[in-house]
């Protein structure tokens, strides 16, 4: 079965509170996937990430032809098995897998009319986030010699790098297929936020439904309970980004 080349592509570091924006997309009627695990994130995907991520980051993307032939079969294998459910060629279908923000200028390649939803939330507080699979994995590849440093501020300088990359690549070749979405915004504001997502998809059923899939996590703001040297030091690695984001201290997020 053909189906729509517009997919939803949800990233952002692992952490950031993806599974939501999933299930909103859900109730947008894009079909997001039946293999996702606890997390929303696609089962196939991750074994292609967990396979091929570090090798795109160590090669900043530059890999040889047949190579870049392999991941490309690979990638398309797994969003086969993804789509494993679709009932209509015509549904929009999205994919939600924090690596895939790894990795968008590789799906842009394959998936010209693609959009990407950029997740984004606040760096001091993924300093301190017990979620560290993406560094673990992939720190290596991109990182380098940043791998040594302490782990809060290894964890800002992923943050600051991959979301930058990100939002540099977004921004210049997607245009508006590339929405970056604050987790804080989300949570502030969620009427407003959940619009803007629907008017992202193209969709207007299920908005209320979406609303209330909303809810603050209660780590929102834990960078604010560690001591201000901690913080400035944070700061001193990310401080580009954080501004970039829109992130300030002692302001919101």
């Amino acid at each position: 079965m053909s189906v729509r080349a517009d997919p939803l592509v949800i990233g952002a570091v692992g952490g950031s509170g993806t599974r939501v924006f999933s299930r909103i997309a859900r109730h947008a009627g894009v079909f997001m996937g039946e293999h996702v695990d606890a997390q929303e994130d696609s089962v196939p995907l991750s074994r292609f990430y967990g396979e091929f991520a570090s090798e795109y980051l160590a090669a900043d993307g530059r890999l040889d032809p047949p190579r870049t032939d392999e991941l490309s079969r690979r990638l398309h294998e797994g969003v086969g098995e993804h789509l494993d459910g679709l009932v209509a060629a015509d549904q929009p279908w999205g994919v939600k897998n924090p690596r895939s923000l790894l990795m968008l200028p590789f799906w842009h390649q394959r998936f010209r009319h693609m959009r990407f939803l950029h997740v984004v939330r606040s760096g001091l507080d993924m300093a301190y986030s017990a979620t560290d699979n993406q560094i673990r994995r992939h720190g290596e590849a991109l990182l380098g010699a940043g791998m040594s440093l302490p782990a809060p501020e290894r964890a800002m300088l992923w943050w600051s790098r991959v979301n930058i990359l990100a939002a540099d690549y977004g921004e210049a070749e997607l245009g508006p297929a590339y929405l970056r979405v604050r987790l804080e915004d989300l949570c502030q504001r969620p009427q407003e936020t959940v619009g803007s997502l629907f008017a992202f998809i193209g969709s207007r059923r299920g908005t209320e439904e979406a609303v209330g899939e909303v809810a603050t996590p209660a780590s929102l703001g834990r960078w604010r309970e560690r001591p201000a040297d901690e913080i400035a030091r944070l700061i001193s690695v990310g401080g580009e980004a954080l501004r970039r984001f829109g992130y300030r201290s002692p302001g919101p997020g």
